[in-house]
C-alpha cells in the first residue's frame, strides 16, 4: 500500500511542474490573460489552470486582475525555477547540526 501510495505522490510531483510550466508560457508575453482561454488553449479543466494560477500569485511569481479570472506574469522578476522548488519538497537528508 506505501509503495503505491509514494508512487503517486512521485507522479503527482512531475505532473504538478509540467502543469505549472504549461500555464506559466503562456504568461511569458507579459499580458493579462483569461484563465478560460489558457484551459482551452491548453485542453486542460479549468480547475487544474485554476489550481497553477493560485499557486502562482501565492508565490508572487503572477497576479490577479480586477476581472474574475484573469491573470498575468508579476513584473518583479520572479523565475519560474523557484515556483517548482517551493512546489517540490528537497529530496536531501536533513542533517543535525551536532
Amino acid at each position: 500500500m506505501r509503495d503505491r501510495e509514494r508512487e503517486g505522490a512521485t507522479q503527482m510531483a512531475g505532473a504538478k511542474p509540467m502543469l505549472l510550466w504549461y500555464v506559466w508560457i503562456r504568461l511569458v508575453d507579459g499580458a493579462w490573460h483569461r484563465l478560460d482561454d489558457i484551459s482551452k488553449q491548453l485542453h486542460l479543466p479549468k480547475n487544474a489552470v485554476e489550481w497553477a494560477a493560485k499557486f502562482l500569485c501565492d508565490k508572487g511569481m503572477a497576479e490577479s486582475g480586477f476581472e474574475e479570472g484573469e491573470i498575468r506574469l508579476h513584473q518583479g522578476g520572479a523565475r519560474f525555477e523557484d515556483a517548482v522548488k517551493a512546489l517540490v519538497p528537497s529530496t536531501k537528508p536533513q542533517h543535525s547540526g551536532r
